[in-house]
């Protein structure tokens, strides 16, 4: 999809923080992926920046653990307009694996091994930062969240 097309298409940001990179998904309305990504703490106000800039942004969806009190008081000072969303990440990790190895099934003898017992040989923090936004939407859903919190 071109830049401009996906830009005027409402999407969520989702931010799985961490001390040295931050996984960073963006996820339009509908659920379809724009992009995963594993980007380095110090270059994600950039990339959030190029997100709100093209326009689109509902809202932003952060991860509660590791440092997110920074991410979220970055996106409250320079974003005030865009909604923020604070999401419980607990066992992101281990869904963000399964997620992995559902778009890459292992291949040859590796696809007779457990998925359980692999380790993606890549960064998983952008399936988290997916993860993070799907379980956001999921609340919406269900009605334990908000739509304008």
């Amino acid at each position: 999809m071109s830049a401009p097309q996906a830009a005027s298409r409402p999407r969520y940001l989702g931010i799985d923080p961490g001390r040295a990179k931050c996984g960073f998904a963006v996820v339009f309305e509908n659920g379809e992926r724009d992009g995963l990504d594993v980007v380095p703490t110090a270059t994600v106000e950039g990339r959030i920046d190029e997100q709100v800039r093209a326009g689109g942004v509902i809202a932003f969806c952060v991860g509660h653990a590791t440092t997110s009190g920074a991410i979220v008081e970055l996106c409250r000072r320079r974003w005030p307009n865009v909604e923020l969303h604070v999401v419980d990440e607990t066992n992101s990790t281990f869904e963000a694996r399964a997620l992995y190895f559902a778009d890459h099934p292992p291949k040859g003898l590796w696809r007779l091994v457990p998925r359980g017992l692999l380790v993606p040989n890549v960064a998983l923090d952008g399936y988290a930062a997916l993860i993070i936004v799907q379980r956001y939407k999921r609340s919406l859903e269900e009605g334990r969240e908000r739509p304008h919190a």
